[in-house]
């Protein structure tokens, strides 16, 4: 009897998305000894996703590669040999193991159980920007609760959890946006200081900052909002950069680097997953978990496209002014 046939997608060439993804069918996999079948349930469509198509990201896989840096899905079936995981368990692949597909292998090492009751397309959105906003916040400056945080980029995905993660902290958010009517949508997320690009100069940010200075800035645009936000630092803080959505570089004054003595850290979720021991990735995927089971994180989705939809959505996820991630759905 043949097998079952899933929907799967493919990068057989760098490039224009539009040109180079293939949506197609091919047979399920079969799990061998101590391995395991995972049916995929839900993948986002991330920044990250794309520059890996268009052959412009940091690691690039081998060709032909599977799409797909993360997701979440459900264990259908076991081989020979496995302990630790049983058929109907909700797990989450480490990342990179291509996740835009109806099923994958793979090995128990490979996922991680989901703790009970939380929403699969959380979990599918868990390991990249969540993760990456919890690590710039962490690893960079000893903040204490009332310091403030400075970021531009405050609508993307990572600039939403930034915030949300600040406020569990006890730490004060201000968020630099490109269009005013963002500002009551942060305020409502919980941003304590919302200001346009227009308005972000240092003058301004010290006076939204109650007087303070922030010892922590968050880039991730580039160009002249990052001048804004170096410039506005305190003496001795320090400009994290972790994406350039403005396609600008980031262009720093000698004089504010060296009389401010100014730090300039770049930060790669990537760089940081293939370093940390392993008790530290868990340690912070399970605070992450449980911010979104007790409802402190969340995550706005703009659209939800079946797989076979794929490159639809990666299109939609190119769009300028979008509101919320787009989400791959495989039933």
């Amino acid at each position: 009897m043949p097998r079952q046939e899933i929907t799967t997608v493919i990068c057989r060439s760098f490039g224009d998305p539009d040109e180079v993804l293939e949506v197609v069918q091919q047979p399920a996999p079969e799990p061998g000894p101590g391995q395991v079948l995972v049916s995929m349930r839900a993948a986002p469509v991330n920044p990250a996703d794309i520059n890996v198509i268009q052959g412009k990201y940091g690691a690039l896989p081998e060709l032909p590669a599977h799409c797909g840096n993360e997701g979440a899905g459900e264990v259908t079936a076991l081989g020979s040999g496995v302990d630790g995981l049983a058929v109907g368990d909700r797990v989450r692949p480490v990342p990179g193991v291509g996740t835009w597909r109806g099923a994958l292998v793979a090995t128990p090492e490979q996922l991680t159980r989901l703790p009970a009751g939380m929403a699969l397309e959380h979990a599918a959105m868990l390991c990249v920007n969540p993760a990456t906003a919890w690590r710039m916040l962490h690893d960079f400056v000893a903040l204490e609760p009332g310091d403030w945080v400075l970021q531009n980029a405050g609508t993307s995905a990572v600039g939403r959890h930034v915030v949300e993660i600040c406020r569990h902290l006890g730490l004060r958010s201000l968020s630099v946006v490109r269009r005013e009517s963002a500002r009551a949508e942060l305020e409502a997320l919980g941003a304590d200081r919302v200001l346009v690009e227009q308005e972000s100069n240092p003058r301004a940010v010290k006076a939204a900052c109650d007087g303070q200075r922030p010892r922590l800035c968050l880039n991730g645009v580039g160009g002249k909002s990052a001048l804004n936000l170096c410039l506005a630092l305190a003496p001795g803080g320090t400009m994290v950069t972790y994406g350039a959505m403005g396609l600008e570089p980031v262009r720093i004054p000698n004089g504010p680097l060296i009389f401010k003595q100014l730090i300039h850290a770049g930060f790669w979720v990537t760089a940081w997953y293939a370093r940390a021991p392993e008790a530290d990735i868990d340690r912070m995927l399970e605070a992450l978990a449980g911010l979104f089971a007790a409802g402190e994180m969340d995550v706005n989705i703009e659209a939800r496209y079946p797989l076979e939809q794929a490159k639809q959505a990666v299109a939609h996820a190119r769009q300028q002014g979008r509101q919320g991630k787009i989400l791959l759905e495989m039933g």
